[in-house]
């Protein structure tokens, strides 16, 4: 039963009595800047598909699971330079579910010794919560009886609302930043007349920097991810080092949370895969085996025109 609760507990503390925060943690952030900044979509010149799978906190009940998939595209009109994207997320965390689906679009413009680009999200967030499941220990003045409390469901609910994300991206050959805003319009979730909650903005500041190392084939590319609602923060600095473009290794440390390792091949015509493990730093590393991650990212072209196998990679990742 302890079990059972601290998989509530794990949703309940994250949602206090109506703000539902729900953030997604990718350790390999920098692979799939268009999960956290719409502005950072179609980076390069070829379509690129992306995929994600975490696993949180592994041997722990209620821990989160995400999965998220992503469809990006450059194109042009008028001479001027866009991106759209089609992304699709899927989260449990205890005994809540979110999932969403958006599309992206982003416009790019020239600016100095880069590009700048704009971009937004907009599309549909779904939240549910299983209040069948849910226990209530009673027996002291901390807690109250299972059904008393209006701002806790006793069956399953769920609701869908608009929601709406704003970023700007800018990057060179060398560099990169960008800053972003998720649920930008803060949607609110109505699960009955009486039962509802909105799932609160959260902003992100990022940057990165390409250093190659003189005299080898090995590039050193130092990053941070920063997600803060003005209440809590979270900073992830990852340094990764590639080797010609086509293997990658490295080291992050997510403050006060956890350390991080990761590697990865890009393998022929397009194809991308990476790992990361997080081993925690807290109290919690006597609860878990850890958190898994994997990626998956394929870059492509369509056309009707025959053409050599080719493959353009993404100098900043």
């Amino acid at each position: 039963m302890k079990k059972l609760c601290l998989a509530v507990l794990c949703g309940v503390l994250s949602l206090g009595t109506t703000n539902a925060q729900f953030v997604s943690q990718y350790s390999q952030y920098m692979f799939a800047k268009g999960s956290f900044n719409p502005a950072a979509i179609a980076e390069g010149d070829m379509m690129r598909l992306t995929g994600l799978h975490r696993q949180q906190w592994i041997g722990m009940p209620g821990a989160p699971v995400d999965t998220y998939f992503n469809l990006s595209m450059p194109f042009t009109i008028n001479k001027k330079s866009f991106g759209a994207g089609l992304a699709f997320d899927n989260e449990k965390m205890g005994l809540f579910t979110k999932q969403f689906v958006v599309l992206q679009g982003a416009y790019k413009m020239k600016l100095g010794d880069g590009l700048l680009s704009l971009g937004a999200n907009i599309g549909a967030i779904s939240v549910g919560f299983q209040g069948d499941s849910a226990y209530v220990p009673t027996g002291n003045d901390y807690h109250v009886a299972p059904g008393s409390d209006s701002q806790i469901p006793t069956s399953q609910v769920s609701g869908m609302a608009l929601d709406l994300s704003l970023g700007a991206y800018y990057s060179t050959e060398k560099w990169y930043a960008g800053f972003s805003v998720l649920d930008a319009n803060q949607p609110t979730i109505r699960w009955s007349d009486t039962q509802e909650s909105y799932v609160g903005r959260m902003f992100y500041l990022t940057g990165g920097y390409n250093l190659p190392l003189a005299n080898t084939n090995f590039t050193f590319k130092p990053s941070v991810l920063v997600k803060t609602n003005f209440v809590n923060y979270q900073t992830d600095l990852d340094l990764l080092l590639d080797y010609k473009d086509k293997f990658w290794g490295g080291l992050a440390y997510r403050f006060k949370e956890s350390l991080i390792f990761m590697g990865g091949v890009r393998l022929a015509n397009g194809l991308a895969i990476g790992y990361s493990f997080d081993l925690p730093v807290t109290n919690l590393i006597s609860s878990t085996y850890g958190s898994h991650e994997l990626f998956v990212t394929y870059d492509f072209n369509i056309s009707l025109e025959k053409k050599k196998n080719k493959y353009k990679s993404v100098r900043i990742l």
